[in-house]
């Protein structure tokens, strides 16, 4: 094996943990878009359900109004 200079150790240990450190915010980074992702769908999921009873609720009254005409 090759001997390796005090500098270039510092250098090599420098790169590893430059490395680590990236690959922890880009773990970071995922967990939050997966959080996100996941909110945004519940969010959806409910505008879907508020908008499916805001529709049957008017289905209701317009059925209602036309049976009293």
């Amino acid at each position: 094996m090759k001997r390796r200079s005090a500098r270039q150790l510092v250098r090599l240990l420098s790169d590893l943990r430059h490395a680590a450190h990236c690959s922890t915010l880009r773990a970071a980074a995922t967990n939050r878009a997966i959080a996100l992702a996941s909110a945004e769908a519940d969010e959806d999921l409910a505008a879907a359900d508020d908008d499916n009873t805001e529709s049957t609720r008017d289905a209701y009254r317009d059925k209602l109004f036309r049976s009293r005409s």
